[in-house]
């Protein structure tokens, strides 16, 4: 699948996470025929730390209308904090709706891959009801920036231990705006919604992931047998899981511009 009208995966990463975090799932996507390309959050290791959610999403905005103006049917995946970047990214981009409207191309699916699913008006902070987390630290003074700790076991459990430490090697401190700044948009209720379950997540316990994928409604759903980072453990699966989103965000808007 080579052609510009052809559907493309978008992947937007958690935090203090780059994009290159999706190289080997996007290497394994190519191999299978699928285009991809994955954004980059503003906010990760930002030079300035009043950077936050908002600047992230208009960026991601930027990406997706570009792709959608070119034709493209977009799957956005979204990985953890991603969840809140992607979903305030795509608001006016439907692919159903564009199509109404005489366009071609748009967003087909969303996917919430081990990802915040978050109301309108609510943080990062209010979904964790107030408290920075224990392996999220602050600095004294505060620099305004948020640093994560325990990666080993929070994020990259199932790895090698080189595999870990080469992952956290990438790892950039993240502005604190991004955990404090509200979400914009309930894309759930406006086009197809999928949710990839990453089993033996330690930062977002399977139960949490349940609870979110609620707030979708009925969305499509996939089980991955990883960490919350599986799409570097177990990248078969969750491509397996990302072609499915696909094939059933082709279906739904099949109908849905009927």
């Amino acid at each position: 699948m080579t052609t510009k009208t052809s559907p493309i995966f978008v992947f937007v990463p958690g935090a203090w996470h780059t994009p290159d975090t999706f190289d080997t799932i996007r290497g394994l996507l190519a191999e299978r025929g699928f285009e991809s390309e994955a954004v980059a959050n503003q906010s990760v290791g930002a030079s300035d730390p009043l950077t936050g959610l908002h600047a992230d999403i208009a960026f991601t905005k930027g990406v997706l209308q570009k792709l959608s103006d070119e034709g493209r049917k977009i799957v956005v995946v979204n990985h953890s904090y991603g969840g809140m970047v992607g979903a305030g990214a795509v608001e006016g981009l439907s692919f159903a709706e564009r199509a109404k409207a005489g366009l071609s191309g748009g967003v087909i699916q969303v996917v919430w891959m081990a990802a915040f699913v978050t109301p309108k008006g609510k943080s990062v902070i209010d979904m964790l009801g107030g408290n920075w987390l224990p392996w999220m630290l602050l600095k004294t003074p505060d620099d305004g920036y948020c640093y994560s700790s325990e990666q080993e076991t929070i994020f990259y459990h199932d790895m090698t231990p080189e595999a870990q430490q080469h992952a956290i090697a990438n790892l950039k401190p993240h502005a604190k705006p991004s955990f404090l700044e509200k979400s914009m948009y309930e894309p759930w209720h406006d086009m197809p919604s999928f949710y990839l379950f990453c089993d033996q997540d330690q930062a977002l316990p399977l139960q949490v992931q349940e609870a979110f994928s609620q707030a979708l409604g009925n969305p499509g759903t996939y089980h991955a047998d990883g960490s919350h980072s599986a799409f570097l453990s177990v990248p078969g699966q969750v491509a397996d899981g990302l072609q499915l989103a696909l094939k059933e965000g082709l279906q739904k808007n099949e109908i849905a511009v009927q």
